[in-house]
C-alpha cells in the first residue's frame, strides 16, 4: 500500500466498497476459517485485476503470497460497527479519559472565544464516546463470557480466558470510577461550560455508568458460577478416570464403595427418560395452515410419508335418509337343521328356502356344495341327477 494512495471523499469510498460487496462479505465471513485464496478472490470479482489490485493499493485488502486478507482497520471497523468483534478495547476507554483531561486543560486556558467553544465540544463528544464504549465494552465482555464457558473446549483454556475476562471487569470498573471522578473534580469547567447541550450529555453518561455497573455486577457474579463450574467438572473428570482405571484394573469393587452407593441410592438421572406425547388441538391444526405445513415439513425430515385424504363431498339429502342393508350370509347349520326335517331333495329345498336376502342361482349353488361338504356322512346319495338353469346337480337326501 501506498501511503499516498488513498479514497479522498466518502462518496468514492462508499462506491468502491458497494462494488467489491461480494467478494469483502465473503472474505469476512471466512475470516476465522481460511486464508483467502487470491484465485478466488479473482473469481469473486470477476477476473478483474485491476480491481483487485485497487482494493490493495488503497489498503482494503493486504496480499500476502497467494492469499489476501483484510487489512486491520477495515477489518476492525466491519467487527465494531456489526458488534461482531472478540476484542474488549479497554485501553480505548482510557485514550478517550486521557484525552478528556487534555481539552478540559485546553478549556481552561484558551481565552479566544470561539476556539474555547471548539474544545467545550470536543469535551461533549469525548464524553460520550466513553460513555457509548464503556457499554458497548460491557456487551462484548458478556458475550465473550458466555463464548467462553460454552464453545472453549479445553477446560484449563477456558477457566484461564474467565480469569482474563473478569480482570478486564475489574479494569472497565476502574475507568468507570475514574472518568466519574473525572466529572466531580473539574467544577470549574462544567460551571463555564454548563449549557443545555453539555448537561444532557453529562446526565446521559451517567446513566450509562450506572447501567455499566450493574451489568459488571452480574457478570462478575455468573463468571464465579463458570468457574466455579468448571472446576466441579474437573473435579469429577478425574475422578471418573480414576474409575475407569481401578474398572480395567479389576480392583472397583475392592478398592471402592461404589457398589454400597448403588446399592443405598436411586438417583432420578439414572432412570430412563420419560416421553410425554402431545396431541395438538384440531381447532388450531383446523385453522392455522402455518401449522400445517411445519407438520409435514417434519414428517419429510423424519421420512413419514401420508397418503393425502382427499376432502370429502358434502352429504346429499338421499344419503342422510336411512338405508337399511341386509346381508347376504346365512347360517348353514340353520340351513342344514330345516333341510334334515323336511322331504324335498337338497337343491330343490335350497331354492325353496325363506332367505332374509335376495340370492342368486351362484348363491344357492355355493350354498349347495358347502352343505354336502359339510355333512357327507348325513347324505343320501340317490345316484340321479336333475337340470335348473343349466346347472346340473345331484339329487341327495338327508338320511
Amino acid at each position: 500500500m501506498d501511503i499516498f494512495t488513498h479514497f479522498r471523499t466518502i462518496e468514492e469510498l462508499t462506491k468502491t466498497l458497494s462494488r467489491e460487496q461480494r467478494l469483502l462479505s465473503e472474505m469476512f465471513e471466512k475470516r476465522k476459517l481460511m486464508k483467502f485464496p487470491l484465485g478466488l478472490a479473482l473469481d469473486l470479482v470477476g477476473d478483474n485485476e485491476n480491481r483487485l489490485k485497487r482494493l490493495v493499493d488503497y489498503g482494503v485488502l493486504v496480499e500476502a503470497g497467494n492469499t489476501v486478507e483484510i487489512e486491520s482497520d477495515y477489518l476492525n471497523f466491519f467487527e465494531e460497527v456489526l458488534n461482531v468483534n472478540e476484542e474488549i478495547s479497554v485501553l480505548s476507554v482510557q485514550e478517550c479519559i486521557n484525552t478528556l483531561k487534555e481539552h478540559i486543560g485546553y478549556f481552561l486556558q484558551e481565552t479566544n472565544v470561539n476556539r474555547k467553544a471548539g474544545y467545550q465540544d470536543s469535551v461533549r463528544q469525548l464524553l460520550k464516546k466513553t460513555g457509548f464504549r464503556t457499554l458497548k465494552n460491557v456487551v462484548d465482555l458478556k458475550r465473550n463470557m458466555d463464548h467462553a464457558y460454552k464453545q472453549e473446549p479445553n477446560y484449563l483454556i477456558k477457566k484461564t480466558r474467565l480469569q482474563n475476562l473478569d480482570e478486564k471487569s475489574h479494569s472497565i470498573r476502574s475507568m468507570i470510577r475514574e472518568c466519574e471522578k473525572l466529572m466531580e473534580n473539574e467544577h470549574a469547567f462544567f460551571i463555564m461550560a454548563n449549557d443545555a447541550h453539555m448537561a444532557k450529555t453529562c446526565s446521559d453518561v451517567k446513566h450509562d455508568f450506572v447501567e455499566a455497573y450493574h451489568a459488571l455486577m452480574e457478570i462478575d457474579r455468573q463468571i464465579i458460577v463458570y468457574i466455579n463450574q468448571i472446576d466441579q467438572q474437573n473435579k469429577l473428570y478425574k475422578k471418573i478416570r480414576k474409575l475407569k482405571y481401578l474398572q480395567d484394573q479389576l480392583l472397583i469393587k475392592t478398592d471402592t464403595n461404589l457398589v454400597q452407593v448403588l446399592e443405598d441410592r436411586n438417583p432420578l438421572w439414572m432412570e430412563s427418560r420419560q416421553y410425554s406425547k402431545v396431541r395438538l388441538s384440531l381447532a388450531m391444526l383446523r385453522e392455522n395452515d402455518q401449522i400445517v405445513k411445519i407438520l409435514r415439513r417434519i414428517a419429510e425430515r423424519n421420512g413419514i410419508h401420508k397418503t393425502a385424504r382427499t376432502e370429502a363431498e358434502p352429504l346429499t339429502e338421499e344419503d342422510l335418509q336411512e338405508h337399511v342393508q341386509r346381508l347376504k350370509e346365512v347360517d348353514p347349520t340353520e340351513v342344514w337343521n330345516a333341510f334334515a326335517a323336511s322331504s324335498y331333495n337338497l337343491f330343490e329345498f335350497i331354492l325353496r328356502y325363506d332367505y332374509k336376502a335376495q340370492r342368486d342361482i351362484e348363491d344357492h349353488a355355493a350354498l349347495f356344495c358347502q352343505l354336502v361338504i359339510l355333512h357327507p356322512e348325513e347324505c343320501r346319495m340317490t345316484g340321479k341327477y336333475a337340470t335348473y338353469q343349466d346347472i346340473e346337480y345331484p339329487i341327495i337326501y338327508a338320511k
